[in-house]
């Protein structure tokens, strides 16, 4: 099975660096110095400029740096160009400053292509000329593409629902219709089976995926590189693992693009990785654009915060679109400055759903405004754009004074304040997936996994109780996003010898009690006489 893995490398400029201290010891080091080690392996890189920046330390000169070796940030970048070398590294473009693209003018993009260029043939070499696009978010629409294959890209990494059918095939290459970009569609089940740590070792993704893994197929893997060692710590063995593995062959886009497969052209719907299917369910049903909810966490169309903050965004792009002396000293700090402030990361901090961050949302608008100030803008823009920065903190602290902040992270939590597990599904499922999570309980046992054992067998003492409703996360969702459920066979085609005790004291029957065998063997002989039934009536 041939396996592209596409790694972004991203930190915002303003990052502190005790923070980016620990990713880089955590996680860069140790990814970068494997791979140089690695048998076989072969991945695609992101490296957005803005963590170039940070890497070289021009930005850290007036900083305190004392106890933190920043020496050892260069070798980061000097080892990204020896695999770029020697081929087991394939660079792609992207936007320097990680900004979300659909939503800027088109000469913003250009301009954010442009320098990223620039910082990465900076880092690593004249050598640098990517033939693939990656999109801050993988956010993708039909201007991104446009502009895109004007850049000369010929393909670009797209988030698997921006495919609209069910999902792409493995064995194709599909293409833009209106662009003619080739299109490389994350795998997202896979993605997210690898780095949620569902697995640990290729036996364990083999068995996971053992109902799509065919030998001569691609998969396409994105994920952000912070997650293998910073965010999971050590998870970068397991990277390692599958590189290496006789069941894998790593390749990167230029070898899928050179493949012999069957070609289709498709048009694509605006999206994120970030999205699910249910962002476009009701927008179909009301014949709402799809757009409206594809980029709900950088502009929601019913959050006020960020009408304003791309009120001064856009206000701000004009006046320095307007400037007529492009060269004057003014203008070159006001550019490089608004290049900074057009971060997605404000908007994205502003969103509540749930994340949110005063100082992030106070930052960016800002910097943003402080541009006008360096053009030396009319009095009249000055005191717009002043407002427009006032009405937004305005708007945040009331946000967080009356509770709304709390009450849209709750209400985006994905289980509080809703029915129990226990609640809320029909007894059978539940009782499925109570054997489900012994399952995955005693599988992680085996493999000496005794944390993960844990987290499955307290996942049920939670769902018995009803308590699982604080979490975040339900952890049938979790396991769901890994995969397809259910894996066992349903839980009334059991015999009640075969199911064990432990499981037993967690069933329960339609009435939500306790089940007993009694009430489970009428259960079963009740079930059985209606499949009878409905078997005559056909």
């Amino acid at each position: 099975m041939k396996i592209a893995v596409l790694l972004h490398f991203y930190q915002p400029v303003n990052q502190q660096l005790d923070i980016l201290n620990r990713i880089v010891h955590e996680s860069y080091l140790p990814l970068t110095r494997g791979l140089l080690k690695s048998k076989k392996g072969k991945i695609i890189i992101n490296f957005n400029g803005s963590l170039v920046d940070l890497l070289n330390g021009d930005l850290f000169k007036d900083t305190d740096t004392a106890g933190i070796d920043t020496s050892v940030y260069k070798e980061v970048l000097d080892n990204i160009r020896k695999l770029y070398e020697d081929g087991r590294v394939e660079l792609t473009g992207s936007a320097k400053y990680h900004p979300f693209l659909p939503l800027i003018p088109e000469e913003e993009i250009q301009n954010q292509i442009n320098i990223n260029n620039k910082s990465n043939i900076q880092a690593f070499g004249a050598q640098y000329k990517p033939t693939g696009f990656f999109s801050p978010e993988m956010a993708v629409s039909d201007k991104v593409m446009s502009v895109v294959k004007e850049q000369g890209y010929t393909w670009v990494a797209s988030p698997e629902l921006s495919f609209k059918s069910d999902n792409p095939d493995t064995y194709k290459m599909y293409k833009d219709r209106k662009s003619g970009l080739k299109l490389l569609f994350r795998n997202k089940r896979v993605s997210s089976i690898i780095l949620s740590s569902v697995c640990r070792d290729v036996e364990d993704l083999l068995k996971e995926t053992k109902d799509i893994y065919e030998k001569d197929n691609y998969w396409f893997c994105v994920m952000d590189a912070e997650t293998f060692g910073h965010h999971r710590i050590g998870h970068e063995k397991f990277l390692f693992e599958i590189l290496d593995s006789p069941y894998f062959e790593p390749v990167t886009v230029s070898d899928i693009l050179s493949m012999n497969m069957p070609e289709e052209e498709v048009d694509i719907r605006p999206s994120t990785w970030s999205n699910e299917e249910q962002d476009f369910w009701l927008d179909r049903e009301r014949n709402v654009p799809t757009e409206a909810r594809s980029f709900i966490l950088w502009r929601d169309p019913e959050n006020p915060i960020h009408a304003l903050q791309w009120e001064l965004t856009n206000n701000v792009i004009d006046v320095l679109k307007n400037h007529k002396n492009k060269d004057s000293p003014e203008y070159v700090e006001a550019r490089e400055l608004m290049d900074k402030a057009i971060a997605s990361d404000q908007y994205w901090w502003a969103s509540a759903k749930p994340w949110w961050s005063l100082e992030m949302v106070e930052q960016g608008a800002y910097e943003t405004k402080k541009v006008l100030e360096i053009l030396k803008a009319s009095p009249d823009i000055l005191e717009k754009a002043d407002r427009i920065y006032r009405n937004i903190l305005d708007l945040a602290f009331e946000w967080q004074r009356e509770g709304i902040i709390r009450k849209r992270h709750l209400s985006h939590s994905g289980t509080y304040l809703k029915d129990t597990f226990k609640k809320r599904t029909p007894p059978d499922w539940y009782n499925l997936m109570v054997l489900e999570l012994e399952f995955e309980m005693k599988a992680s046992a085996e493999r000496r996994d005794f944390e993960k054992a844990i987290k499955w067998r307290d996942a049920l003492i939670k769902m018995e109780n009803g308590n699982d409703v604080y979490d975040v996360l339900h952890v049938v969702d979790e396991l769901w996003s890994a995969k397809h459920l259910p894996t066992i066979k349903a839980f009334l085609q059991h015999d009640w010898e075969e199911l064990s005790d432990f499981s037993k004291q967690y069933f329960i029957d339609r009435a939500g009690n306790k089940i007993t065998r009694e009430a489970f063997e009428l259960w079963k002989k009740e079930l059985g006489h209606l499949y009878e039934t409905k078997k005559e009536d056909k």
